[in-house]
């Protein structure tokens, strides 16, 4: 399946671990970022009031894959402003599939993934499977059995 990794990173946690799956399953990857840049704490605002910010150009027409692979840090347990500006930025989603993956530097609930998939269920996307990474796993390049697990959705 021709997938689409979308990724939104801080840190470089996030693109570590998209930039392995990209690997695994022979992706293409577009990064998302804001347009400006903020303090970490005005963008974990922004998260949590559930806002969006303008992003630099990046792909967001699906037209030609099957698949895409949303992907982002947790932040006060919810998407990045980037990424909700993202969401409603992408083109020729209906009837694809769909995946996403937060990296997180706690084990606390969070409801980024939940965010992300409410969403394009909406818009007419078949979800196949979600998997979230530790900071620390990252770190040590230790992304479990999981990563195969999903990575195995969009081959």
């Amino acid at each position: 399946m021709k997938t689409l990794i979308a990724c939104y990173s801080y840190s470089g946690h996030t693109l570590k671990v998209a930039e392995a799956l990209k690997k695994a399953i022979n992706a293409d990857i577009t990064h998302i970022e804001s347009v400006k840049d903020k303090w970490y704490l005005l963008r974990l605002l922004d998260a949590i009031r559930g806002k969006k910010v303008p992003i630099k150009p990046c792909q967001t027409d699906l037209m030609s894959y099957q698949g895409l692979v949303l992907c982002c840090p947790v932040w006060g347990s919810r998407t990045p402003a980037a990424i909700n500006q993202y969401l409603v930025e992408i083109k020729n989603v209906k009837g694809k599939q769909f995946g996403v993956f937060v990296t997180s530097g706690g084990k606390r609930p969070q409801k980024a993934t939940i965010q992300m998939r409410e969403f394009l269920d909406k818009e007419g996307m078949q979800f196949l499977g979600q998997m979230r990474i530790l900071t620390e796993d990252v770190e040590k390049e230790n992304y479990g059995e999981i990563f195969d697990f999903f990575a195995k959705k969009f081959v």
